[in-house]
């Protein structure tokens, strides 16, 4: 249902591989993801086409015009989804912290 289906994830990292995952993207539409707390941790932007193989994903910071893929502070990013099958973002690498990772999709 285009034109204002909405789905969202959220999760409170405690490990890597933690992820907050949207699938089922039905049409293309635009994404956000939000870290909120204190985190030292790398989390990634992630796609799939299939539903099982994952590829990084730039994502442009809110305080910035640098997309990039991954994220080490807590911050706001934003992007397109181009017809994906899902999204996440996904904890690759921790040390400490309890963020909650939240990733919204709106169809166009």
């Amino acid at each position: 249902m285009p034109g204002g289906t909405l789905k969202s994830a959220a999760v409170t990292v405690a490990a890597q591989n933690d992820a907050a995952t949207v699938l089922g993207l039905p049409s293309s539409g635009n994404v956000a993801v939000q870290i909120v707390g204190a985190l030292s941790a790398t989390i990634t932007f992630e796609v799939t086409v299939d539903g099982t193989n994952w590829v990084a994903f730039n994502m442009t910071p809110s305080n910035s015009g640098t997309a990039a893929s991954t994220a080490t502070a807590a911050g706001a990013w934003s992007a397109s989804t181009g017809g994906y099958a899902g999204i996440r973002a996904r904890c690759s690498a921790y040390t400490s912290g309890s963020p909650v990772v939240t990733v919204r999709y709106a169809a166009l």
